[in-house]
């Protein structure tokens, strides 16, 4: 809802100075020669007491044309006085009790005065006036758009906008039982996605898909691995695809590191636009590709991000209005190409007000029109609207995108009221970055408070190295048949994120193929960790879902829970059981060590456990007194570093005499206490004693 504070009562207290709010809920978008203009309007008392029965009047300038862009920003500000005489109606409002809200309604009809006294079409100022008791109205302006229809004006050619959507999302679900099925490679359980969308993600693009369908000029750019996920009957026609994952080059260049992002398991090939082509055309069914651009993740478009994204097959991305901050007296066409060091590359600039407003926020915080969705598409065809009209020969084309979460609900509103203004002509991405750029050079104006924060992203990296180097260890120095530094290096990187893990899940008996899968499922969750709007505590939960993972497959190889031993005479042994969940046998070190230097078990075994089944070891233990102590016994690899968990077993020595040897040590410590003591008593003693 918009909200505007109004001027508190003069008996309010100092802690009481909330007042009422005025909200804009719906206006018409577009004033046409028989659409008249309708109005809904909200007051919330937000004090404690109640505020006065009172009365609303809407006003407008009939004459008035803005002449600038400054003008339009300031009237939306309140920061000048436009005089708006020409009254379109005004309507009661009745006393509201504190924390109520009044709703009402002006309807201006087609052929009331003040409309038709428009003589020129384009953004009208529109006026608010809201009083109640004893104290000043309060203003709110917001803006009226006349259209050309029925208007004895020149018709001038429309101008080129082009309004582009991402479809992705940061709404994953990572299947445990399906990692566990890869882990113990149960029979069909490789071939399940690791990662999937809730069902509440599917009923919301189910919605989105039904105001797609309406709205065929809306140029939808698809995370490919997203799409994939949409259930058939809800994959909407698209104009191109993202880079999968909507990952976020502009962070990645930012952060400047390529080694960290591939230990982390999130090789480049994972998202650069030959991939994007491949998991669309295995979601489609299609060996036909479509265009493929980059979406702006969470920095700017450097130089070096851009040379990134050409070297990886895109030769056209999508801009906010930061990638050039050239302030021009009238918009332009928003296509520019750069030169990079990996080849020429398209920009889209989206155009700053109109993608602001469309992304749901306000241009400022001072324009209080534009809290609400009604206030926002006002100001966004008043300012499309005057655009074409400071250069109505000129030809431009420009760029207004909505974010990743924009609603089914807002986008439809805004693409019905765009269809609808003749002023213009809405055209494909295509088109656009075919247009005549408005700048070609190897030049990058960008700004640096809009960088990217990449402190987030490299303790997310180091966290993801961690678990994949866990998985890789499990390859290398527990399997039973270890794989080499070469054998890990050469398995398919890429086979999950294709969806054809049930083609490389018939394993045949070969471990480095079920290892391939294993780190295809790490690596496809650790990419989507990246994403353009990921925040912290998401890349913290896609970390963390893949430490459980690489937990689980090292805590596949476990020592089995033994009782406490009993130590009856100076040796004993200690029998330990290993057990292996895994589908390939182990070769693991089996260690054991005493809290206590008198009982004390040998320190080592080497052990083979077969594939789903345990072995047992067994440990010597000496003891050379009674007593009791604690034995950890741990497993490490054949590197002999520790993994899994750590079994405590109890030891209890109970040293008895048992054989003839036992009787003779003793009687021998007799006789020697025998002889000290007599010679203690017939020793020569010294004079002084």
């Amino acid at each position: 809802m918009l909200a505007a504070p109004l001027t508190a009562y003069a008996d309010d207290s100092p802690d009481d100075q909330a007042g009422q709010t005025i909200a804009i809920e719906q206006s018409t978008p577009i004033v046409t020669a028989s659409s008249g203009f309708h109005i809904t309007i909200a007051i919330t008392n937000a004090s404690s007491d109640t505020a006065p029965a009172g009365s609303l009047i809407l006003s407008t300038n009939s004459r008035f044309t803005f002449v600038s862009r400054t003008d339009m920003q300031k009237w939306a500000e309140g920061d000048t006085a436009i005089p708006t005489p020409d009254v379109l109606g005004s309507i009661d409002v009745p006393e509201i009790t504190p924390g109520n809200t009044a709703t009402v309604t002006l309807d201006v009809a087609a052929d009331q005065q003040a409309l038709q006294s428009m003589r020129s079409w384009g953004p009208k100022p529109l006026q608010l006036s809201y009083s109640a008791g004893n104290q000043p109205p309060t203003m709110l302006p917001s803006f009226l758009t006349r259209s050309p229809d029925g208007l004895d004006t020149a018709q001038t050619p429309a101008m080129n906008l082009t309004v582009a959507m991402p479809l992705t999302t940061t709404d994953w679900q990572v299947d445990s039982s399906a990692l566990s099925g890869l882990v113990s490679e149960d029979e069909n359980a490789s071939a399940e996605p690791v990662l999937s969308v809730n069902q509440q993600e599917t009923t919301t693009v189910k919605e989105l898909n039904q105001t797609l369908a309406k709205h065929h000029s809306l140029q939808v750019v698809a995370d490919p691995l997203y799409f994939q996920e949409l259930p058939s009957d809800t994959r909407p026609a698209v104009a191109g695809v993202m880079q999968p994952g909507d990952f976020d080059v502009t962070a990645y260049a930012a952060l400047n590191d390529a080694d960290a992002y591939t230990r982390a398991g999130i090789a480049d090939e994972a998202w650069n636009a030959e991939q994007a082509q491949t998991l669309y055309a295995v979601a489609k069914s299609t060996v036909t590709p479509t265009a493929t651009y980059a979406w702006q993740g969470s920095g700017t478009w450097s130089l070096d991000a851009l040379t990134k994204a050409r070297a990886q097959g895109y030769t056209a991305v999508i801009a906010d209005s930061t990638f050039d901050g050239e302030q021009t007296d009238t918009v332009h066409t928003g296509t520019y190409v750069v030169n990079t060091s990996a080849g020429d590359i398209t920009v889209l600039k989206e155009q700053s007000e109109l993608g602001t407003l469309a992304h749901g926020e306000a241009t400022s915080a001072r324009a209080t029109a534009e809290a609400s969705d009604a206030g926002r598409l006002a100001r966004m065809l008043a300012q499309s609207a005057f655009y074409q009209m400071e250069q109505p020969y000129a030809t431009r084309n420009l760029l207004m995108t909505f974010s990743r979460n924009s609603s089914a609900s807002w986008i439809n509103q805004v693409m019905s009221a765009m269809e609808q203004a003749s002023w213009l002509n809405l055209t494909d991405l295509n088109t656009m970055a075919a247009a005549d750029p408005y700048n070609v050079s190897s030049e990058v104006n960008q700004d640096d408070s809009n960088a990217a924060d990449v402190s987030q992203t490299r303790a997310t990296l180091e966290q993801l190295s961690s678990s994949r180097k866990d998985i890789l260890r499990l390859a290398t120095s527990i399997l039973k048949k270890g794989l080499d530094e070469d054998d890990v290096s050469s398995l398919n990187p890429q086979a999950l994120a294709r969806q054809d893990a049930s083609s490389t899940a018939s394993h045949t008996n070969d471990p480095a193929q079920w290892v391939s899968t294993l780190l295809n499922a790490h690596d496809d969750i650790a990419l989507h960790a990246f994403a353009g709007s990921s925040d912290a505590e998401y890349q913290r939960q896609i970390a963390k879902a893949n430490r459980t993972f690489a937990d689980t497959v090292l805590g596949s190889v476990y020592i089995t829970p033994s009782e406490s031993v009993s130590v009856f005479s100076e040796s004993a042994q200690m029998p330990v059981t290993v057990s292996n969940k895994l589908p390939y046998a182990v070769s693991v070190k089996v260690n054991s060590i005493t809290d206590s230097m008198q009982i004390v078990t040998s320190r080592s075994n080497d052990v083979v456990i077969p594939a789903r089944s345990e072995a047992q070891v067994t440990f010597t233990i000496r003891v050379s007194t009674s007593g009791t102590t604690v034995a950890h016994v741990s497993l490490a690899d054949r590197h002999n570093t520790a993994f899994g968990n750590t079994q405590d077993t109890t030891i209890t020595s109970v040293l008895r005499i048992s054989d003839a040897s036992g009787f003779v040590i003793i009687g021998f410590a007799v006789l020697l206490g025998l002889v000290g003591l007599w010679r203690q008593f017939n020793r020569k003693k010294d004079p002084d004693e």
